[in-house]
């Protein structure tokens, strides 16, 4: 809302009101009434060269303030004028209605604007004790008029200040919280794409890095079987996967064969696999009394993957079990493997993405990740993970 136009329509309003109060006064002479609308016209034209500028535009929004000098160059005139006004014409005591506010739009601050209204008053009261006669009962009327309009000048002036202190400390606090988001959200979108980042890491590292070491070590095998066959075509498919896992990552579906087969079905496919490829028989269990969320599937198969991948780096195992079931506290996944054990080393010494990725991963859904050694030796790797079972609609949650 403009509210300089609204100051210009009330000062117009004022000043025609007054002119046409002066020109219809019979008490007053010729000479009385042209000074009197020379005066109020004065006063017109003082508001719109220079108090008009410090009029706010809208509202709680505010300007600079004038500087001492700059502002009384408008208030002592206007000051002047409205007391000479009524010195002539003790009706002419209503120019306060627009002096009064407009001395509180002017001034440099609140000493400045208590200090002006005084005098402003004052000098009200001293021209309408002027125009009396200076008689007990007029001048007693004068600091009537000057005392309640100074008491109430000064209180509401103080009321108005408070409340656009009020509204420019909003302004000032809501423009601190609209930057305060906009940095937050810019800190979030790059912790998103961090973490988007290491997400694809890890699934890159679980799942064509693997199948690549597999090819790797299957083609090391090939070159030293005299009839390498069997093995070429352990390659292939290796490396058919492999590619079926690099599609799935380029369309944003980090998913595996979970999108194709139920988990126990996978977990069986991988162990089958895992087997030809490194001789190490592989038994899983899986005892699950409701179906998991497809997100939760795809980390616990990943947890699979990297725990036998450990196991073909590291245990030097002849057989691992894998066993997936649900507990009290959610579902608990559980890879053994009979090697050689941890001989000292813990999760923490992981220099790589493989525990220190699925630690991540497990700690995204709530879970636990632990690696002992296990009785009467090998490693045992254990997940624990909470979960909701999907409904029965198949959605998920």
């Amino acid at each position: 809302m403009n509210t300089r136009r609204w100051w210009d329509v009330a000062v117009a309003a004022v000043i025609v009101a007054l002119c046409a109060v002066a020109v219809l006064d019979a008490d007053s002479s010729n000479v009385e009434q042209w000074t009197l609308l020379g005066l109020l016209g004065a006063l017109g034209v003082l508001y719109g060269t220079l108090l008009r500028r410090w009029v706010p535009l809208h509202v709680g929004i505010n300007d600079d303030e004038p500087s001492v000098a700059v502002a009384l160059m408008g208030q002592l005139p206007m000051i002047a004028l409205a007391a000479a006004a009524v010195a002539l014409n003790p009706n002419m005591m209503n120019t306060m209605v627009i002096v009064l506010p407009l001395l509180w739009l002017s001034s440099a601050g609140t000493l400045h604007a208590i200090v002006v209204n005084v005098v402003a008053t004052t000098a009200l009261g001293v021209g309408y004790a002027f125009n009396q006669g200076w008689t007990a009962t007029g001048s007693l009327t004068a600091l009537a008029i000057s005392g309640i309009s100074t008491a109430f000048s000064i209180a509401l002036g103080l009321w108005i200040s408070s409340i656009a202190d009020w509204g420019t400390e909003r302004s000032r606090l809501l423009a601190e919280l609209t930057e305060a988001q906009g940095a937050l959200e810019a800190a979030h979108r790059e912790s998103g794409a961090a973490f988007e980042r290491e997400r694809i890491a890890r699934d890159i590292h679980d799942t064509i890095a693997q199948s690549l070491t597999s090819i790797v070590m299957l083609a090391e095998r090939a070159s030293r079987e005299p009839d390498a066959r069997g093995t070429i075509a352990l390659v292939e498919d290796t490396a058919r996967d492999a590619l079926s896992d690099a599609r799935a990552l380029v369309a944003a579906n980090a998913t595996v064969s979970t999108q194709l087969a139920p988990l126990e079905a996978s977990l069986t496919r991988l162990g089958e696999r895992f087997a030809r490829e490194t001789g190490v028989a592989v038994s899983s269990s899986v005892d699950l009394g409701d179906q998991l969320p497809r997100e939760l599937e795809v980390m616990l198969l990943r947890c699979v993957q990297e725990g036998l991948a450990n196991v073909r780096k590291h245990a030097d195992a002849h057989a691992v079990s894998v066993t997936l079931r649900s507990t009290v506290a959610g579902v608990e996944l559980t890879v053994t493997d009979d090697g050689r054990g941890l001989r000292g080393v813990t999760v923490d010494d992981e220099r790589g993405f493989g525990l220190t990725g699925m630690r991540e991963r497990v700690a995204l859904v709530g879970g636990s990740l632990s690696v002992m050694d296990a009785a009467p030796g090998g490693v045992t790797l254990a997940v624990t993970v909470p979960h909701s079972p999907v409904p029965s609609n198949g959605a998920t949650p």
